[in-house]
């Protein structure tokens, strides 16, 4: 498994859109007020859940130049 997909897989456990609560809890727990709603921390951890899995299903590019 490629450290790209590695790092896919972490990103769409952590930014599962389910999780938006669990990261708003964390943040007051720690002392910091997040600026946004709650419609745009579900938009935004969706767009990095999509990241996430382009990261984990893309397979792995080869260059047609390369002749190995």
């Amino acid at each position: 498994m490629l450290l790209r997909q590695r790092f896919g897989v972490a990103m769409l456990f952590i930014f599962l859109p389910i999780n938006v609560p669990l990261w708003k809890m964390v943040c007051e727990v720690i002392g910091y007020n997040l600026p946004w709603g709650d419609l745009q921390l579900f938009f935004g951890s969706l767009v990095l859940f999509v990241i996430g899995g382009v990261f984990t299903f893309t397979p792995k590019l080869k260059s047609p130049f390369d002749w190995n």
